[in-house]
């Protein structure tokens, strides 16, 4: 992601013995564990560590237990909630764990909204070398309860199979796309148009911006109503055009989201001659690659949800599995009625998920030589 939480921490001054590393670490987590009860919380918070990778120096020790004290839990949890946890607080926490003449830095904040949320600081002038050295980086996610944190606005791009398969009935004897248009303006309904943003692309032969991300509710329905079914299926062309709307429309604050709904398996571009009109390689290269973009997209990343309509003979399932953000993301509808559920369904989970945050701490210590 392009935002990340960052904490740092520079100190210099003699090592303490391991012992006396210890019991200070035992007093600053009893300290901790007070101040937050004192604090009252009553939140249930899911923190994970997802990956640290370290850069040892003579701090090595040092680095990692401070660095272990300030990716508690209960410390992230207090300062992404906010609350009795002050910045004099997390001072006096950093200042405790480091011997005299020590200067720091700490700043934490969310990746999603990109904003600061605190900082602490006793810096000074001095000199470091950078022998005497730790710098640790972590990647965390959190969740945070919903009655406690602020929604967060989602741009969400609809991006619709319309080749000429999609006109034809399915099993249950009704028109695809006809069910697609009633599917996908359902889920229009599900957002708050104060707050989101929903824009639609249309796929084929070629693939059609018909609408920008915009918050009007009767202009998206309206352009999903015109969409008309003919040609093949640029399932890449689709994803492309809708990485380009997130680009050219970008909103820093918003979860950008994708919905695409397919019913057959990619074939255009087709650089073959003559060309393949049921499964192309390089079409179905072409769609993973611009998929591939979406997840890194801004290094903030599009989340995929991907819908497969109809027989899983006429579907390429491995590539909607593999093109959406990871297989929980994907869904199949044997038949076209099913796809109501399937959009109320993602609209629930996007909810959901934009109240998840991804904290990114890196510490970096140096000591005077």
């Amino acid at each position: 992601m392009a935002s990340r939480t960052i904490l740092s921490l520079r100190f210099g001054g003699d090592e303490q013995t391991i012992l006396e590393k210890k019991a200070q670490m035992r007093v600053i987590e009893a300290m901790i564990a007070c101040l937050l009860l004192i604090a009252g919380l009553s939140a249930t918070t899911y923190l994970s560590r997802v990956n640290v990778s370290v850069d040892e120096g003579n701090l090595k020790e040092t680095g990692e237990n401070i660095f272990d004290v300030l990716c508690q839990s209960e410390v992230i949890q207090r300062i992404m909630i906010g609350g009795e946890f002050t910045e004099s607080q997390l001072k006096t926490l950093i200042s405790t764990l480091l011997p005299p003449d020590c200067v720091f830095t700490v700043s934490f904040g969310s990746s999603l909204t990109n904003d600061t949320l605190m900082n602490a600081t006793n810096m000074g002038s001095g000199l470091f070398s950078s022998y005497n050295a730790f710098s640790g980086i972590g990647t965390f996610t959190i969740s945070l309860p919903l009655s406690q944190v602020e929604y967060q606005p989602v741009d969400v791009m609809l991006v619709m199979d319309v080749s000429g398969s999609m006109g034809e009935t399915d099993d249950s004897g009704k028109i695809k796309l006809d069910l697609a248009k009633n599917a996908s303006k359902t889920f229009v309904d599900q957002l708050n148009m104060s707050r989101d943003r929903v824009g639609l692309v249309s796929f084929s032969t070629d693939a059609t911006l018909r609408c920008n991300l915009i918050n009007d509710t009767t202009t998206i329905k309206s352009q999903i109503d015109a969409l008309n079914a003919s040609g093949y299926t640029n399932i890449g062309g689709g994803i492309s055009k809708a990485n380009d709307e997130f680009v050219n429309c970008n909103r820093s604050k918003a979860v950008w989201v994708m919905i695409l709904l397919s019913d057959g398996k990619a074939n255009r571009p087709c650089p073959h001659s003559p060309p393949h009109n049921n499964n192309c390689s390089y079409a179905r290269e072409y769609a993973i690659n611009q998929s591939e973009c979406s997840k890194t997209l801004k290094g903030k990343g599009v989340r995929i949800y991907t819908i497969g309509l109809g027989s899983t003979d006429n579907i390429d399932e491995e590539l909607m599995k593999q093109i959406a953000t990871d297989e929980s993301k994907y869904y199949h509808a044997p038949t076209a009625d099913q796809l109501e559920s399937i959009y109320i369904a993602i609209s629930k989970d996007i909810l959901l998920q934009v109240r998840y945050d991804i904290v990114i701490i890196q510490l970096n210590i140096l000591g005077s030589g």
